[in-house]
Parts: C-alpha cells; sequence; structure tokens
C-alpha cells in the first residue's frame, strides 16, 4: 500500500554520476569513431580515447543506478544513459569531449577535495583531446604571474623551478623550434616563480636541478627533460586542487590543462586519469 519513491542521490553522487555519464558518452562515441572512420589519421586517437574512457568511467564508479535490479516499466527510474548513434562522426566526438570538459569543470565549482582532483583530472585529459582532434577549441591559460595575489605553494612552486631551470638548459643546447618552444616554455615558468618569491612564502627553490639519464621512448634527453618538468607542473597543480576554492581551484586546473599541452608539444602521452590517485 505504500508508494515506491526513486532513491535520492547525493550532491556528490549526482557530480559523480554526471561525469560517469559524460565519460560513457565519449568512450561509445569514440568506439563508433574508431571502427566506422574512413579517416585513419584519427582512427588511432580514437580507439585511445575510446579505453582512456572505459577507465574513467571504472574510476568514477559507473553510472548511479538507483535500483539494484531492473523496476517495472510503471515506476520512475534514472534518465537512460546516453551514448553514440551508430554514425556518429569525429564532430560527435569533439562535442562529447567538449561537453564533458564543461561537466567536469561544473563539478569542480562546489566539489570536496578527492572530487575536485578527480574532476580536475578529466578536465586535462578530456581538453587534451579535445584539443589534438580539434586544434585551436582549448585556449591556454597558463598563471598570469601579474595578477598572482599570494605565493604559490612550496610544491608548486619547486614544480615551476625545476620548469623554468630546465627550459633555460634545454634552450641552451637545441636550436630552431626546439629552442623557440623550451625559451616560450622558461619564460613563462620564470615570471611565475618570480611573482610568487615577491609575494613571500616558503622558498623551496633548490640550486639546480638533475636532468634525466634515459631518454622516453624515442624522444631525446633534451625532450625527455622538457616534458618531465611540464608534466610535474601539471601534477603539482592538479595537486593544489584538492586545498583551493572559487577562482584559485579554476586557475590551477587552467595552469594544469596549459602545462598537459606544453608537455604534449614536447612528445608526452598523458594517462586516462593524469596525476589523480583513487
Amino acid at each position: 500500500g505504500s508508494s515506491v519513491v526513486l532513491p535520492q542521490a547525493s550532491a556528490a553522487e549526482a557530480s559523480r554520476d554526471a561525469m560517469a555519464r559524460a565519460a560513457t558518452l565519449i568512450g561509445s562515441t569514440a568506439q563508433v569513431v574508431a571502427t566506422t572512420s574512413t579517416d585513419q589519421a584519427v582512427v588511432p586517437t580514437s580507439a585511445s580515447i575510446q579505453e582512456e574512457a572505459r577507465q574513467q568511467v571504472e574510476a568514477l564508479g559507473g553510472v548511479w543506478e538507483p535500483w539494484a535490479t531492473p523496476v517495472p516499466t510503471t515506476y520512475p527510474t534514472a534518465t537512460p544513459v546516453a551514448t553514440a548513434a551508430p554514425d556518429a562522426t569525429v564532430s560527435d566526438l569533439v562535442t562529447a569531449l567538449s561537453s564533458g570538459v564543461e561537466t567536469a569543470r561544473g563539478v569542480l565549482e562546489t566539489a570536496e577535495p578527492a572530487q575536485a582532483q578527480l574532476a580536475a583530472s578529466l578536465v586535462v585529459s578530456w581538453s587534451t583531446r579535445l584539443e589534438e582532434l580539434s586544434p585551436g577549441s582549448v585556449a591556454p591559460a597558463p598563471r598570469d604571474a601579474a595578477t598572482m595575489t599570494e605565493p604559490l605553494g612550496a610544491d608548486l612552486l619547486l614544480a615551476y623551478d625545476s620548469a623554468r631551470y630546465a627550459m633555460e638548459e634545454v634552450a641552451a643546447r637545441s636550436a630552431g623550434a626546439d629552442r623557440e618552444r623550451a625559451q616560450a616554455d622558461g619564460a613563462v615558468a620564470d615570471q611565475v616563480v618570480r611573482a610568487s618569491v615577491a609575494l613571500g612564502g616558503t622558498d623551496s627553490r633548490l640550486a639546480a636541478y638533475a636532468a634525466p639519464t634515459a631518454s622516453s621512448d624515442a624522444q631525446g634527453l633534451d625532450a625527455t627533460w622538457a616534458l618531465q618538468v611540464e608534466l610535474g607542473v601539471m601534477t603539482a597543480e592538479i595537486s593544489t586542487v584538492g586545498s583551493a576554492s572559487g577562482a584559485a581551484r579554476t586557475s590551477a586546473v587552467d595552469a594544469a590543462v596549459d602545462a598537459a599541452g606544453r608537455a604534449r608539444a614536447w612528445g608526452a602521452t598523458l594517462p586516462a586519469l593524469p596525476a589523480y590517485q583513487s
């Protein structure tokens, strides 16, 4: 005689579910593109995105199910999970990635520290893939030294100073496009370091930083060093998301996306969930 009431998810669960649904749509769309596209240039990327989305959905715990078993059709139930159409294209995958980025960024506004870091990791991953498929879709937004009002934390300052030092070394030994890229990346890091030191706080900088002794994959030692320090900045920025709030949280995520893009330019390959520890 009692009425059936649909179980209600908490705010945190609803946010997690929204990201899981976004990852599910991205994965299904990538699967269709990887198996049906005639553009062989995007097939490997789409296949990689599909596998990354599988890992992301798993890390998110899957889509929220309000009932343990299928409910009678007359009972209320959750909104069906959106998946790709059989004729989905690269354009649809770009749209799914863009929507996923916005969903994860929305979660960042009010999420608890652990969930915020997961959302930040997804923003970085999906933004990187979005830029790869649709160049120019993601506007770079590194930390703006001119607008900094507080010094960086010790670990974050160390990451930026390590990047500054490495890029200066790489630029001195390089030529052409690599030298220009190293000089530009080093200038960004140097400005942030100088601004942070001027604002006070813990000065965690070292006198020098060791270069890697072995290259990664087909990259040379200098490119390996460059991508490693940029990944270090990305990781440090994502790590600060949990303790930050408001505009500071947004700045950290934007800077992490920017650092990931710089690392990719040096040949880095990002995992499905960059810098996220469950």
